[in-house]
Parts: structure tokens; C-alpha cells; sequence
């Protein structure tokens, strides 16, 4: 008798394991990376989002810039504060035609150069977007410093933000979504190689999400801001790197915390989109969060929207 149950218990422990294990297994074929932000940083209701950016995007003017767009710049803070700015950009990525988009955001200052979302699907109200894991799998073995990392991507909003745009333009494109580690030249250029190294025949778009100036005076914010948009014209990342350094560390600009929250994204686009052509960096749009109806002037963070151009190409 006591045979008799303890096999029974063993046979239903390992049914037991056996489900767990399914379970487990199927979670990670089709892990869904749920939104963070939907509610804060914009709307969780799908109506009232797919309304927000279509008003967005009708209202943005279409720059139609001469030539083939490769890789951009779009902020990442709420919609009511940033929408407009990243508008501008996203109007002109309607008509191009690529199949996987990375998304580089927020710097994480971690020993590393990037975390790439494990996940299979980034989830908004508007539905789900497909991670490219095929690409991703290739960025992980091309260098050890590129790792996997879905901690890091949890709480995220510089990524998120992003997608409901996408999705309301029906763009069709899977995601590459990456943290960046330790924002250096060095490990821009890593990730911008990894990028091209793993892209393979297909058309890969870049997207630097970032926001500039944080927690300057209205005043200031203008003058940082622009000054740091005219060094970003010349597509030099080294001498960006430097002014964004300065003007936290020699201006004494009073509130100012980092004139580029996501200056590892933005070395990384412009790595990218020169080696692929691009020879002109066009700034659409600037504001700062004083410009909304209900900011505070007295301390603010900027947003841009800017494009980087092959002007010999034609549009594609």
C-alpha cells in the first residue's frame, strides 16, 4: 500500500513538473513585454490614443525632406509635453519603407554597450508589436558587451513612447528595442557596426529617442538647446559628445542636469546613417515642455525632432 502511493505521488508530482514546464516554455516563446506608461505618459484607452497622435500627426507640417531618410531623433516625454516634436518626425517615416526599426533609448551608464529586449512582443493599447529576435539573436553574438537584459527594459517609458506612433501610421515593421550601457564613442560605434553587421539584406531604420536639456530655465533651455542642435548639424559625434559635456560641466547653467539625456542613441544613429550615406543632419522642429499651456518656464526639459539624410539618394 505504501508503494502504491508513494508511485502515485511521484507520477502526479511529475505531471505536475511536466505542466509547469509547458507553461514555462510557452511563456518564453511568446513573452509579451506589457506598457509601462499607458495612463501617464499617455492614454490607455485605444480610442482616445489613436486620437491623440492622429491630431498629432495632422497637425504636424510634412517637412519632405530631398532625400533618403536613415536614421532620426524623436523625444520621449509625455504626449501633452512632446507629441507635437515627435510628430515631426514621425510624419516623414509614413512613406519609408523599412522592415525592422531599432529603438536605442535611455542610457543606463551600465558596464556594458546595450541591453537588447529579450521579449517576443512590445504591448500597447494599440496592440502588439513583434521584437525582430532573429536580428537580435545576431547583435548578442557580435559582441560580448551588447547582452540581453528585460530588467532593464520593465519600467522603461524612452521605448514605449515610441510605439504607439508606429502603430498608428500601420507601419507593419518588427522592433529592435535596446538600452544603451555606457554611453562612450566607442561603444556607439559597437553598436552602430552591430546594427549593420546584423541587418543582413534587410531595411533597417535607426531611431534615437531622446530629450535634451533637463531642468533649466525656460531661457536657458532655448539657448542650450539650440546651441546644441547646431553642433548635432554637423554629424560629428566626437565634437557633440564634447558640447554636451561642456555645457553641463563649464557653462554653470543653473538647474541644468544633462544637456542630452540619450547621447548613446543619438552617437549610434549618426555612426549608423553616415555609414549608410547620409551627409546632412535636418532639424524639423524644436520646443521645450515650457511651451505647453500648463509648463512651468522656470524649469524644463527640450525636445527635438531631427532627421539624418543621404541628400544624393533618392527617397525610398
Amino acid at each position: 500500500m505504501r508503494r502504491y502511493f508513494y508511485l502515485t505521488f511521484v507520477s502526479i508530482s511529475f505531471c505536475i513538473l511536466l505542466l509547469a514546464g509547458a507553461s514555462t516554455n510557452s511563456t518564453a516563446k511568446d513573452s509579451i513585454r506589457e506598457p509601462a506608461v499607458a495612463g501617464s505618459f499617455y492614454p490607455d484607452s485605444e480610442s482616445d490614443l489613436r486620437a491623440m497622435i492622429t491630431g498629432y500627426l495632422d497637425k504636424a507640417k510634412d517637412d519632405k525632406p530631398a532625400g533618403d531618410i536613415i536614421a532620426a531623433v524623436a523625444p520621449h516625454a509625455g504626449y501633452v509635453y512632446s507629441g507635437a516634436v515627435a510628430a515631426r518626425t514621425f510624419k516623414q517615416l509614413k512613406d519609408i519603407d523599412f522592415e525592422t526599426i531599432v529603438i536605442i533609448g535611455h542610457d543606463s551608464f551600465q558596464d556594458c554597450v546595450s541591453y537588447l529586449s529579450p521579449d517576443d512582443y512590445f504591448k500597447t493599447p494599440l496592440g502588439l508589436m513583434e521584437v525582430d529576435t532573429e536580428m537580435i539573436d545576431k547583435m548578442l553574438k557580435y559582441n560580448k558587451g551588447i547582452r540581453s537584459g528585460r530588467y532593464m527594459h520593465a519600467d522603461d517609458h524612452t521605448i514605449e513612447i515610441q510605439l504607439p506612433f508606429l502603430q498608428a501610421l500601420g507601419k507593419k515593421c518588427k522592433i529592435v528595442p535596446v538600452m544603451f550601457g555606457n554611453p562612450t564613442i566607442e561603444n556607439c560605434r559597437i553598436l552602430a557596426d552591430a546594427i549593420m553587421a546584423s541587418s543582413g539584406n534587410k531595411r533597417v531604420f535607426v531611431l534615437s529617442s531622446t530629450d535634451m536639456s533637463h531642468y533649466p530655465s525656460y531661457e536657458d533651455a532655448n539657448r542650450v538647446d539650440k546651441s546644441t542642435l547646431e553642433i548635432i548639424k554637423t554629424m560629428d559625434v566626437e565634437r557633440i559628445f564634447a558640447h554636451l559635456k561642456d555645457q553641463v560641466v563649464k557653462e554653470d547653467i543653473s538647474g541644468l542636469q544633462t544637456a542630452l539625456c540619450s547621447r548613446g542613441g543619438l552617437g549610434t544613429a549618426i555612426f549608423f546613417a553616415k555609414s549608410k550615406g547620409a551627409d546632412q543632419a535636418q532639424v524639423l522642429h524644436y520646443a521645450n515642455s515650457g511651451d505647453a499651456s500648463f509648463g512651468d518656464k522656470g524649469s524644463v526639459v527640450g525636445y527635438s525632432s531631427v532627421l539624418f539624410i543621404n541628400s544624393s539618394a533618392e527617397p525610398k
